[in-house]
This record gives structure tokens, sequence and C-alpha cells, in this order.
């Protein structure tokens, strides 16, 4: 059998990379210092690019939602049923990091960009993935 490093979860080892491109539909968006890790989950400072004028729409409907002050801490019906839309449109978006100083491309799962802050979680990766690009 085959040894197939890029099967599974591509989990964020522990590196030195410290900077990142931001890819949202294959088109570069911005991008990130990258501040910490926890597990699957990064996190960092964004700076959008010209390019990600197209898809601030939704991070920014997404962070308003978020962010608005609601009674008991509660969001109303109609505030969830726009957050699961806006939360829709976010997933179904085809993101990807490439991290600079090693060279490596990483498939996002969950991306929240908030203003200047950034957290993404990476997803599984199967061998298409892994060796494209």
């Amino acid at each position: 059998m085959e040894d197939q490093p890029w099967k599974g979860r591509c989990a964020m080892r522990r590196s030195t990379n410290t900077h990142a491109r931001l890819y949202l539909d294959d088109h570069e968006v911005g991008v990130i210092e990258v501040k910490g890790r926890d597990n699957a989950w990064g996190f960092g400072e964004f700076a959008a690019g010209d390019a990600f004028e197209r898809y601030a729409g939704y991070f920014g409907a997404w962070s308003r939602l978020i962010h608005a002050p609601h009674e008991d801490d509660r969001l109303t019906d109609a505030d969830k049923a726009a957050l699961r839309r806006v939360e829709y449109a976010i997933d179904r978006l085809h993101a990807r990091l490439f991290l600079v100083e090693s060279e490596e491309w990483r498939r996002i799962s969950e991306l929240a960009i908030d203003g200047p802050l950034v957290e993404w979680r990476e997803g599984w990766c199967g061998e298409d993935e892994a060796r494209s690009t």
C-alpha cells in the first residue's frame, strides 16, 4: 500500500509560517499575518486586497449580525435566518490559504473575517487537492 500523507485532515503543523495569502474562488483577496494556531484552527490579522471587495458584503453582514445588540443576548428568528443565509454563502466559497514561508497550500473549511481579524479552520484534503497548484 502506497504511503499517502496528503489523505485526511490537513492539520496545521507547528511552523514558522507567519504570512499567508487568502484565496476565495481562486482569487487572491488579501494577506494574513498569522498570529497563532489551536489544533486545526488558525487566527491572525487580515489585510484585504482589491479583489476582496466582491466578498466583503458576506463578511460585513456576518459581522453585523454577530455583534448586533440582542435582547437577552439571543438572535431573533429573523436574524437567525439571515445569519444562516450568510454563513451558507460563506461556506460555499472555495477558500484556500497559501503559506508563504513554506510554500504550502491549505484548504479552509470554515472562515470568519471580522474587520481586521481572521479565523479559519483547515479542512480535509485528498489526493487531488493536495497535488493541485
